[in-house]
């Protein structure tokens, strides 16, 4: 005969709480101390309880037919001492913005936090979170690649965002690249392009765990090998040696992520698009001017809030033993860059 599977109501009558304070506790809620929210855990471990998903699932509907009420308060951990960084990028004020939407829609806010402010320490911080009941955090993009962040994540549900933070190596939501990149290179061919040239720093393609080098070369494999331009992927991406590339190379159209080098091939007489194209793997403006990817950056912003409330209701904290990668797919965007078919 099958065993009855553990419920709130059991664990409710296991630590003499109510049923209410339970289902509170279990979701960290802020209203519920922290000395009680432990006894619900260990009452909960010891007695097997899992989350039904039928139920979570029925939940998530219900909270889409009314208004959130407040969960709790996440952070947007920036491991710096300002915002400086991370607010040079348009793309990654939009993950901000698209993840505040998603909370507040969710009944949680997103407060900013900084790692290395003045009197900061990971332990201090961390110590703060833990007092006032912060149950996870989405990490800032990182301005470096290879960056390692000292912080115990122990306590906490976290998601970062891109390739950059190498370690700890937390859950991640970052844009499809590879996918990005073959949407490009397919679109270029149908516009009549021949010889495709990819342009880039190496930090840019190093951010992107080298997915725009990896599929541009996958596709260049089907060109006609007259035309399979050699990559230009210098430290750094100079104005001086792209020239050099691009008189040597002659390519028909330049893939690139960064907008000053239409200004450079503007700088050398080329017409765009009527002698050389450009296509950007992310456009800045939707397409208003640039052809090439939109990010969908405020998607990948709400997907990586989901993400983290995701985890926090299935009480999953600390670095993960399985890191996942949630992959947001571009968008192509027309722009004025390319010709037209």
């Amino acid at each position: 005969m099958a065993t009855p599977r553990p419920t709130q109501k059991k664990i409710a009558e296991a630590t003499g709480l109510t049923q209410a304070t339970v289902s509170m506790a279990l979701a960290k809620s802020p209203r519920i101390p922290a000395e009680t929210q432990q006894k619900v855990f260990e009452a909960a471990e010891k007695l097997g309880y899992h989350p039904d998903p039928l139920l979570s699932a029925l939940s998530a509907y219900r909270k889409q037919l009314v208004p959130a009420q407040y969960q709790a308060t996440l952070t947007w951990l920036v491991n710096g001492s300002d915002d400086s960084e991370w607010k040079k990028s348009k793309t990654f004020k939009l993950y901000f913005s698209g993840a505040v939407k998603r909370a507040k829609e969710l009944g949680y806010r997103l407060e900013t936090h900084h790692l290395l402010s003045e009197g900061m320490t990971p332990r201090r911080l961390a110590s703060m979170l833990q007092t006032r009941n912060i149950p996870g955090m989405l990490l800032a993009p990182q301005p470096n690649p290879d960056t390692r962040i000292e912080f115990d994540f122990a306590r906490f549900s976290a998601v970062t965002f891109g390739y950059t933070l190498t370690e700890p190596t937390l859950h991640r939501v970052t844009l499809h690249q590879f996918r990005s990149m073959t949407k490009v290179m397919d679109k270029l061919r149908r516009l009549g392009y021949k010889r495709p040239g990819l342009a880039l720093s190496n930090e840019s393609d190093h951010r992107a765990d080298y997915n725009w080098s990896a599929a541009f070369w996958s596709a260049q494999r089907l060109l006609p090998s007259r035309d399979r331009i050699p990559l230009l992927l210098p430290k750094p991406l100079t104005q001086e040696g792209f020239n050099r590339w691009r008189q040597k190379y002659r390519p028909d159209v330049v893939v690139t992520i960064w907008p000053r080098v239409h200004d450079w091939l503007i700088e050398a007489g080329e017409k765009i698009p009527e002698t050389t194209g450009l296509a950007l793997l992310s456009v800045p403006d939707e397409g208003k001017i640039f052809s090439g990817i939109w990010e969908n950056p405020e998607l990948i912003g709400a997907r990586a809030l989901e993400f983290l409330v995701d985890m926090i209701h299935r009480r999953e904290c600390g670095v993960p033993t399985v890191p996942l990668t949630q992959l947001v797919e571009g968008t192509w965007v027309d722009g004025t860059t390319l010709r037209k078919l």
